[in-house]
């Protein structure tokens, strides 16, 4: 048995300009937005849900400021992805 891992990164806000390849499990390292404002995390979870990936796997970076600052509001809006 196969399990193909996708691993991105430092997207910005421009992951719909990212190819992203076809796996089982998509990991995104981090910095997905630019202010980590929570309209960016909820266009950013939107996109999440476009992908075809069975699993996806999200950890915040220095970029992404509102799991800091607002952790629960942030985390809810990732609905799409497993929150770690």
């Amino acid at each position: 048995m196969k399990l193909r891992v996708v691993a991105i990164s430092d997207t910005h806000e421009m992951h719909r300009q990212v190819v992203v390849p076809d796996g089982d499990v998509l990991v995104h390292a981090g910095d997905f937005t630019m202010s980590g404002t929570l309209p960016a995390i909820y266009e950013f979870n939107t996109w999440l849900g476009t992908l075809p990936h069975r699993h996806k796997v999200v950890v915040a970076g220095n970029h992404d400021w509102a799991f800091q600052r607002q952790p629960a509001q942030a985390r809810a809006l990732l609905t799409n992805a497993t929150y770690l």
